[in-house]
């Protein structure tokens, strides 16, 4: 198909990991060749602050922007630095020069020296200089990593001296910090831990994370701990070496449990249950101290609404065990096998047919010819009948499988009834999502909406629980 290559674009594009990178070098590498087309010929896509390392290609919308105009045959020539402005994964970078292969666009690498090598057609030449590419995006991303470690732009009860790069103690929070190491080496379990937690969480306004983050970062002791043992002397530390060190050993467990309790009870948050007043959607929350989760309404327009999550967990198995219980799988079956008859039943009407049709040809073809030397097998009646005897066939063809299907629905009816019992138990969430339409949460009581349908067999339309029913 023929392209009009004077619609198409050549595209420079320029990309800076942060927003304070420059990108005046890129556009001096690519002003050459800007100067050589027209206003209309270009146009100009810079990603800033964006990393290649850190976000995928479905992450940055400019390199989608690219993607879909390559696709749309709107692109000519591809201008960028080098490979790494484009992508810094390897597979990324792969599948995007097969794409830019097989729409015809060139790319052009504007940095000049430094081993840049043009681009090639080639799947293999290609895939190595991704590679190293790739490579050394991850080797810039760890060094990054270890400059932030040791150089971090701003630290919790520091100030960084712009002059010497050192760090020192933060008049106006220095007290504090010492006071939260000094907490932690007293801690002797994990509701100790949630206790500091709590006041320190008002105090640094700082997340549980965070607090735990500070707690195992050896920055404060004056060390980077990431490759061996390295001392940090621009850093002032709040602790030692081996006080930090006999933190970690004594109450590292402490530490782990505290973020595996919370994040257990962030994601067991599977249900969205509704304030049965306002309509809206309640509000998730944790109480980590107790390990314990509930939903509840910020509005004070109505009663107060508020449900734990365990509560609302045994009612919503409750429900399912309920609907489970009634779910009449022999009705689904005899639903089946009586669509099984009607269809058999109207094939064989048409094959009693198809065989009146046949008995009637076969006669004028036996006792209606006069020359029996004629080819016979050319009479439009011998034509008829082989259609005829192959729409017979076709019928007892479609008895047969409807026979085989009748069998398979048996055989897969008892296993849904088998996995419903199953996954009641393994995956109530996934049921829940099925067969739960909506759930209301009242000051005293729970309504949930389940979707009925024709195979619950004689349930109640209203099931009402008591508190000791759900135990």
């Amino acid at each position: 198909m023929y392209v009009n290559n004077s619609h198409k674009k050549h595209v420079f594009f320029r990309r800076v990991s942060t927003a304070g990178q420059d990108i005046i070098t890129q556009e001096a590498a690519d002003l050459p060749f800007r100067e050589k087309l027209s206003g209309d010929e270009i146009l100009i896509i810079n990603e800033i602050a964006t990393s290649a390392n850190k976000k995928a290609i479905n992450e940055r919308p400019e390199m989608q922007r690219l993607i879909s105009l390559v696709k749309d045959k709107k692109v000519h020539t591809i201008y960028a630095f080098d490979r790494t402005r484009l992508f810094r994964d390897f597979y990324e970078g792969m599948e995007f020069n097969d794409l830019r292969v097989k729409y015809n666009v060139q790319v052009i690498y504007t940095s000049v020296g430094n081993g840049n090598l043009p681009a090639s057609d080639d799947p293999f030449v290609e895939g190595l200089l991704s590679m190293f590419s790739d490579i050394e995006g991850k080797n810039i991303a760890r060094r990054s990593r270890e400059a932030r470690l040791r150089y971090p732009a701003k630290k919790f009860g520091y100030q960084k001296q712009k002059e010497t790069k050192r760090f020192l103690h933060d008049s106006a929070k220095q007290e504090i910090v010492q006071q939260y190491f000094a907490a932690l080496k007293e801690i002797h379990s994990l509701d100790c831990l949630y206790k500091i937690a709590k006041e320190y969480r008002k105090k640094f306004k700082k997340t549980d994370e965070q607090l735990i983050s500070m707690a195992t970062d050896p920055f404060y002791a004056g060390y980077d701990l990431e490759r061996g043992t390295n001392k940090l002397n621009h850093v002032t530390p709040y602790i030692s070496i081996e006080e930090f060190s006999q933190l970690q050993r004594a109450k590292g467990e402490f530490f782990k449990a505290f973020l595996e309790r919370k994040k257990s009870l962030k994601v067991q948050n599977v249900y969205t249950p509704y304030c049965g007043y306002c309509r809206k959607p309640l509000i998730y929350k944790i109480e980590e101290e107790s390990n314990s989760a509930y939903y509840s309404c910020p509005s004070k327009l109505h009663p107060k609404v508020n449900v734990s999550f365990l509560e609302l967990a045994r009612i919503i198995g409750c429900i399912l065990s309920e609907i489970i219980q009634n779910f009449n799988a022999e009705k689904l079956i005899d639903h089946s096998i009586n669509f099984y008859r009607a269809i058999k039943k109207q094939l064989e009407v048409e094959m009693v047919s198809i065989d009146q049709n046949l008995n009637g040809i076969i006669e004028e073809l036996v006792l209606g010819s006069e020359d029996y030397s004629a080819d016979w097998k050319q009479d439009p009646n011998y034509e008829r009948k082989q259609l005829l005897k192959q729409e017979y066939h076709n019928c007892l063809q479609q008895i047969k499988e409807n026979q085989n299907s009748l069998k398979k629905n048996k055989s897969v009816i008892k296993v849904i009834d088998q996995a419903l019992i199953n996954q009641s138990n393994m995956n109530p969430t996934m049921l829940c999502d099925m067969l739960i339409n909506g759930i209301w949460i009242y000051g005293d009581n729970i309504q949930v909406d389940v979707f009925y349908f024709d195979y619950l067999h004689e349930m109640e339309k209203e099931i009402i629980f008591e508190g000791e029913d759900t135990a």
